[in-house]
């Protein structure tokens, strides 16, 4: 099992707006150049939560010309999100089917991607401990043909506040480390992906947070990380990074 946490749909709900504008469009757009043939695209979202990357990319897809019908999967470990990602039509969309699957599983992890066209995952590879992210790279990799691959919105460390609170980055960044791959998690992917003989690109994609009930609960959760009081913030600034693998 991989001991992934269920999310709070509220956090998911405060958040959505901000990662479909962090984003790199730059590889949203390399992602659209290849799908720009196709008549079906099939797209399996790896820790689909609630719903946002579907919402966000079957849409941006349209808009950067890809007019294959597109065939979403959505596959997470918490069957009450998945409800509320189906309850919320999507109109780009051909059809949403969803799958509860425990990334760690690799036959049940490779039965759900096989024929995939594009696999996706956002605010995921943190999360996910070293062994898993290993088996995802080696099961992505074992398909043919090989679909591309856009994993967004990884956290990638050092996060500044104003004002400056000396040394919560660092033990936030710790904590992250102690729960999964945390900041390290697109270098690791990036390089495991590189060495199955993958072509990998990376943006730098961050949030940038002024006062909203985003930067509150994320403060909270900053601060409690680093086991301190939580402190008033006027803005942060917190890394993340997009990889697009094909």
């Amino acid at each position: 099992m991989t001991g992934l946490e269920n999310f709070d749909p509220d956090w998911l709900a405060l958040r959505e707006p901000v990662d479909h504008a962090a984003r790199s469009q730059r590889l949203e757009g390399l992602l659209a150049a290849r799908l720009a043939d196709r008549e079906r695209v099939r797209v399996v979202d790896l820790g689909a939560g609630s719903g946002s990357t579907l919402r966000h990319l079957a849409a941006r897809l349209r808009e950067l010309g890809v007019a294959a019908e597109q065939q979403w999967v959505l596959v997470d470990h918490d069957r009450a999100l998945l409800a509320r990602a189906l309850a919320t039509p999507v109109a780009a969309a051909a059809s949403v089917t969803t799958a509860a699957v425990d990334l760690a599983d690799r036959d049940a992890l490779r039965e759900v991607l096989s024929g995939a066209d594009v696999v996706v995952g956002s605010a995921l590879l943190d999360v996910l401990p070293g062994p898993v992210a290993t088996g995802l790279v080696e099961v992505l990799s074992t398909l043919d043909p090989r679909p591309a691959v856009l994993f967004v919105l990884t956290v990638s460390g050092g996060a500044t506040s104003e004002p400056a609170v000396p040394g919560v980055a660092e033990a936030f960044d710790a904590d992250q480390r102690a729960h999964g791959l945390g900041p390290d998690a697109t270098g690791f992917v990036a390089d495991a992906l590189a060495a199955h003989g993958w072509s990998v690109e990376r943006d730098e994609t961050p949030w940038r947070l002024a006062p909203s009930p985003l930067l509150d609960a994320w403060a909270e959760g900053w601060f409690a990380a680093a086991g301190v009081p939580v402190q008033p913030l006027s803005a942060a600034v917190v890394p993340h990074e997009d990889l697009l693998a094909q």
